[in-house]
């Protein structure tokens, strides 16, 4: 269900765009560069004056399984109560990795009639960010066995400290006003403002339709919206064709879970408000936290005797990680997606592409399908095989479509932890004509 994806949004068809007119253009220079070049000019370091706001998990999961060059995490502009963020800030020019370093930042934070300052302090890390539809070109350019001579334009530090929403904030407006020390002095950065969306406020706004939920499952660890977590579980709980549907109910359970796991604050609101649910939804409700090893016995125990029975017989949700030599496999990788769309981590990543050491149990299963051997069994290496085919096809989509898993890609291809067999594959995604989606073949 989830390796299913949206049509790109706009912006992203924009960059997709600019992608196909720049294709021609780097491919000339490369291929006979007779024209005299021009010198390059200078351009002395600066910092941009603009914040970024960004999610604490960029710095401390996403960006520490990436290379130095990455796509820019998204700006926050809506937080509930318990989150944490850092701020941000760009350099660009030459030289702007090394004036980076030289730079200190601190900033203010003002919420509810009250202030924090955090003093100014190095950077925690910084990365160089991509031009908007570079890992469109790099694909490109990669399948003529080109490397991407695109330049990076602008580098992103992130603060040292962060800020965390209070527990039992209200709804208001957070502002941030921040000073950065670099080589060149002291300086103001314009203020940001954040909206604070309180879970009673949050958990009121009901999902309106699938392409909502759709949204929301794909891109939640972008914006986290854990005030959102109840309404989409009362959508799929009222969603008797998607609950009928094999497999979806463990793809949305693994994405509640996983989003619930990372955050205790949500966790604790989240099983407060299941107990005004009706059974059904309470019921799932408790197995998704009890999944992210929540002890739920409190809200087990307020179950009518036979609703306790019935909860008592549903068996625990099944680790995503775990992947099961059965049809089940495919349900994994969708669990495994869900996971990766709640929280953004690199490990359920990881894990699928792990699958693409199965390339020879594909090839023994292509085989016997052209020798016109009936497939009877789903036997161990037939479900390698077909998990392969499922895993390349997801990633390559992903790949296209999502900046964050682009990055995850490039690190595994220059991580020493990931198999020679694995990178051979990954190098392939978008060329390997079994990893195209049925409408394309």
């Amino acid at each position: 269900m989830l390796a299913s994806l949206p049509l790109f949004k706009v912006s992203r068809m924009r960059a997709i765009a600019r992608g196909f007119i720049l294709l021609p253009a780097l491919l000339l220079p490369l291929q006979a560069q007779k024209a005299a070049k021009a010198p390059a000019k200078t351009t002395p370091a600066k910092i941009v004056p603009r914040l970024v706001v960004m999610s604490e998990s960029v710095v401390l999961n996403q960006w520490t399984h990436t290379l130095r060059l990455v796509n820019a995490p998204q700006n926050m502009t809506l937080l509930n109560p318990g989150q944490c963020i850092r701020v941000g800030i760009y350099a660009t020019g030459d030289g702007r990795d090394a004036y980076l370093k030289k730079t200190r930042l601190g900033f203010a934070v003002k919420f509810a009639g009250k202030s924090q300052a955090f003093p100014a302090a190095a950077l925690a890390e910084w990365k160089q960010i991509k031009p908007e539809g570079g890992d469109f070109v790099t694909a490109g350019l990669a399948a003529g066995g080109i490397k991407n001579p695109l330049p990076t334009m602008a580098t992103m530090g992130a603060s040292a400290a962060h800020w965390c929403v209070p527990a039992d904030a209200a709804d208001g407006t957070v502002t941030i006003d921040a000073e950065v020390e670099s080589p060149v002095g002291r300086e103001k950065i314009p203020p940001a403002t954040i909206q604070i969306e309180s879970f009673e406020t949050g958990s009121k706004r009901a999902i309106k339709d699938p392409k909502e939920m759709e949204s929301l499952l794909m891109d939640y660890y972008r914006q986290p919206n854990p005030a959102r977590l109840l309404p989409m579980l009362q959508y799929f709980a009222a969603d008797n064709q998607a609950i009928s549907h094999p497999g979806t109910a463990e793809s949305i359970a693994a994405f509640l879970s996983a989003a619930l796991k990372d955050d205790p604050v949500a966790a604790r609101d989240f099983e407060t408000r299941l107990a005004a649910q009706p059974t059904f939804t309470r019921a799932m409700g408790l197995m998704v936290l009890r999944a992210a090893g929540y002890d739920v016995s409190d809200g087990i125990s307020k179950l009518s005797a036979a609703d306790r029975k019935k909860f008592d017989s549903i068996p625990p949700l099944s680790d995503p990680f775990e992947i099961p030599m059965t049809r089940a496999a495919f349900m994994h990788l969708d669990m495994l997606w869900g996971v990766f769309g709640a929280t953004g981590h690199y490990k359920p990543v990881n894990k699928i592409a792990s699958t693409l050491a199965w390339r020879q149990d594909y090839e023994a299963f292509d085989k016997m399908r052209k020798s016109g051997q009936r497939v009877l069994q789903f036997t161990p290496p037939v479900v390698r095989g077909l998990t392969y085919i499922a895993a390349g096809w997801s990633l390559s989509s992903f790949q296209r479509n999502d900046p964050l898993v682009a990055d995850y890609i490039e690190y595994m291809l220059a991580s020493p932890k990931v198999s020679a067999a694995v990178k051979t594959e990954l190098k392939a995604l978008q060329s390997n004509k079994v990893f195209r989606q049925p409408s394309a073949k």
